[in-house]
């Protein structure tokens, strides 16, 4: 079986608009965003961003998580799609409050009369432990291609979850997100025609040369039942590479923060990336922790750009040289950043952010 991920880059045609139609939400939520990465990049260099870059970068402080996760209301309001993405590893509580949040969705899809199989990682997992992988992030099933009137009606039928939002692909339905019990489900509608199957997540089209509805198989974990593709191993293979079913080693040994959202609207990306700051030094998670010097962050001040007025940080050239090298000579194609020379490992990170702030205990469920 073959699959392949097709990356829907940035159009910089519309780049500059829904930047500024995410920074009416942010703004409205009192949210400072930060210019950063790439982005800030091409706005202290070249007076506008990159043509090839393909997501605007905001940091925000960890003091305004809560702020930045309720955004999501009001961006899907604005026509994004949304992701919450977090770090770490969950609990063995809520691994098996996971186990059970899958079952009561697919009994459901079941009633319903709804064709599913799980996919990507939830399947991974499932299929090669018998149990959720600690570090999952959300749960992922394919469901049989619905309109968006279609997902509406299927929406309504399901109740006694904490948010329901329906994702759409040039005003085609693309899928369902649900938020139950502190994780996110999408239900990621599956079409295959001419011999290729795809389905889409916010920016990306999963493509495949295999019918992953057709003839479902069952997998029992922990007496419970789930649909799966009747090619897995042959699908798992393709997605993950000839070594799936050995475990990649652990990035964290505990704890869970929250990492970024992301909203995604005509093909434009705009992530909000969290910083956490300790002392004298900020971190990140992307996809390893980042630490530079304050400096290079705060302050901050309002500039006048050609999407509008927007942050950023007063020494700019800190941030930059320590990630883009010669980041001042002009370039016409993206060349790289260079390896931060202060790249914490992600459980270090980890560890010292838990010890600083308040965590799991007030953290936003997702």
């Amino acid at each position: 079986m073959n699959y392949s991920l097709n990356k829907i880059y940035s159009q910089f045609a519309n780049v500059h608009q829904v930047c500024k139609d995410a920074l009416v939400v942010s703004e409205e939520a009192n949210i400072d965003t930060i210019l950063i990465g790439g982005s800030l990049l091409g706005m202290v260099r070249d007076k506008d961003f990159l043509p090839w870059d393909k997501d605007i970068d905001f940091g925000v402080y960890q003091n305004q998580i809560p702020a930045v996760w309720g955004l999501e209301e009001g961006l899907r309001g604005a026509g994004f799609e949304c992701r919450k993405h977090c770090v770490g590893r969950r609990t063995s509580q809520a691994l098996e409050t996971g186990v059970e949040v899958l079952f009561s969705i697919s009994q459901w899809l079941e009633e319903q009369n709804v064709e599913y199989v799980l996919t990507t990682g939830t399947l991974l997992s499932l299929f090669r432990d018998g149990q959720l992988h600690p570090e999952i992030d959300t749960l992922s099933l394919l469901i049989a291609p619905m309109n968006a009137v279609e997902l509406k009606s299927l929406v309504a039928s399901f109740d006694n979850v904490d948010g329901i939002f329906i994702n759409f692909y040039q005003w085609v339905g693309k899928g369902v997100t649900i938020e139950k019990s502190g994780w996110r489900i999408n239900l990621f509608n599956f079409s295959f025609s001419d011999g290729r199957g795809v389905w889409r997540d916010l920016n990306c089209e999963h493509w495949v040369d295999g019918d992953l509805l057709s003839q479902p198989k069952e997998l029992k974990v922990n007496q419970k039942s789930f649909l799966i593709p009747s090619g897995s191993e042959d699908f798992l293979s393709a997605r993950y590479g000839k070594g799936w079913e050995s475990p990649a080693p652990p990035n964290f040994t505990y704890g869970r923060l929250p990492a970024f959202l992301q909203a995604y609207k005509d093909g434009v990306m705009v992530d909000y990336i969290i910083h956490y700051q300790v002392g004298d030094k900020t971190y990140w998670f992307e996809p390893n922790a980042n630490v530079i010097s304050t400096a290079g962050f705060i302050p901050t001040e309002i500039r006048q750009t050609t999407a509008g007025a927007l942050r950023f940080p007063v020494k700019p050239e800190i941030f930059l040289q320590e990630h883009y090298g010669e980041w001042q000579t002009p370039v016409k194609t993206w060349n790289g950043a260079v390896d931060n020379p202060t790249l914490i490992p992600n459980a270090e990170t980890m560890s010292l952010l838990l010890s600083h702030f308040d965590y799991p205990e007030n953290m936003p469920p997702f």
